[in-house]
């Protein structure tokens, strides 16, 4: 008996390595079409035009950090718990038809507030407002893609990922010719394209999810409180990314400024693909398997390990780089990013390895009042520093906060991870 369950975890591992690849795979061609595109973006638009981009893109995401409220989250971990059982598809359905009410509200609370005179940057009111609206249509990609993540089914769900991140790049480049305007016109062509492909691709499962049945309100509540808890954790995460820019345009009040700093997040941002590659195909499974110890502390063990040792080298080289990086992916003009961007790259070096997986894996222990915590004192701590540097160091204090608030995360919530593991042990 302990020969055969041997013999499926080690299955288990082999089917996780090659869904990682499928994922890496798609991931990598990805980041290096959306790096094309931001590419072309950066030479196509004027800096002043690419900086009031970059602030409707940033004052979106705050938008989308409470997408759905957590209800994506919610749907992996309750589908992947339930998987192959009928009550899978009702936590689908539930999620579907309540998120699409909750974004509705979303859309309707932040126009509202983008009358009220919070915009830093007043020309960017107009494009954020024409482009909220895309949330929905985001939200139900994103809702499809977790559905299949959550049945395993990577391969198709790396084909349809890249055939999103393609028309993205396309339309974009294509409408960046009539400016910030033609830009927001190509990402909805390219979200509406997107959706009705994978639609079309997922029919059969779309059909099981709208025939399956309700749920009932226990249900209701036990995913409602994992969503919400797990949601303010994300938001509290991501916000560690917006915040910079949105206190750089307050403090500093400059679009060329904004650019800059853009510009120098651009590849640190787009390096998170290498954690969430992984996390991706592996958190189904750890979500399936999270009363089996022996599991768990083996594939995260060797998950870790394989970050790490992919980080640091893939880091260390792009610090090394850093100027004839930029000068290649943006333009002379852009140089004196190289400083944050080196800060920015280090940063992700300790995120991107141990708090990224780390809250992930906590999640999916069901350990998300600990996120909220976590994210919470890392805001806070970033927003500190941010106040103190800005002010001194201009865009390059923003970055040492960036890593000051991502280094503290990084450290308690891998250490919470070591006591969550060692206590289920005893």
């Amino acid at each position: 008996m302990g020969q055969k369950r041997k013999q499926n975890q080690s299955k288990i591992w082999t089917q996780l390595q090659k869904g990682i690849l499928q994922v890496f795979s798609a991931s990598v061609i990805n980041k290096i079409v959306a790096m094309f595109s931001n590419m072309v973006l950066t030479r196509m638009l004027a800096q002043n035009e690419y900086g009031i981009w970059s602030y409707v893109l940033n004052f979106y995401s705050y938008a989308h950090l409470i997408m759905g409220l957590g209800l994506v989250a919610g749907a992996l971990q309750f589908g992947a718990e339930n998987r192959d059982t009928p009550e899978e598809n009702r936590f689908y359905r539930y999620c579907a038809m309540t998120g699409l009410v909750a974004n509705f509200a979303i859309i309707v609370l932040f126009i509202s507030a983008s009358f009220t005179g919070i915009l830093s940057i007043r020309q960017a009111g107009v494009y954020i407002r024409v482009y909220l609206p895309i949330i929905l249509l985001e939200y139900l990609f994103d809702l499809l893609m977790t559905i299949l993540r959550c049945k395993n089914k990577f391969s198709i769900y790396s084909k349809l990922l890249t055939l999103n991140t393609v028309l993205v790049a396309m339309c974009t480049c294509f409408g960046a010719v009539w400016g910030v305007g033609g830009v927001v016109a190509g990402k909805y062509l390219a979200a509406m394209v997107s959706l009705l492909i994978t639609i079309c691709a997922t029919y059969q499962i779309v059909c099981c999810v709208l025939r399956a049945e309700k749920l009932n309100f226990a249900q209701k509540k036990e995913l409602w409180h994992y969503s919400i808890f797990n949601g303010i954790s994300s938001v509290l995460s991501r916000f560690l990314y917006l915040i910079d820019v949105s206190m750089i345009a307050v403090l500093l009040g400059s679009t060329t400024e904004l650019a800059i700093y853009k510009v120098a997040t651009l590849i640190p941002n787009a390096l998170t693909f290498i954690p969430g590659s992984v996390i991706i195909c592996i958190l189904p499974d750890i979500v399936a398997n999270n009363r089996n110890l022996p599991w768990l502390k083996r594939n995260i063990r060797k998950t870790f390990q394989c970050l790490l040792a992919v980080n640091v080298m893939l880091s260390l080289l792009i610090i090394l780089f850093a100027p004839l990086i930029i000068r290649i992916v943006s333009g002379e003009q852009y140089l004196s990013s190289v400083e944050p961007f080196r800060i920015l790259v280090a940063g992700y070096c300790i995120s991107g390895t141990f708090r990224s997986l780390s809250v992930n894996v906590l999640a999916a222990l069901r350990a998300v009042r600990f996120n909220v915590i976590c994210g919470l004192l890392m805001c806070v701590a970033d927003i500190g520093l941010n106040l103190l540097f800005i002010p001194q160091f201009g865009m390059t204090g923003a970055a040492y906060a960036t890593f000051g608030g991502e280094f503290i995360g990084s450290v308690l919530s891998f250490g919470y991870l070591i006591c969550v593991l060692r206590k289920r042990s005893l």
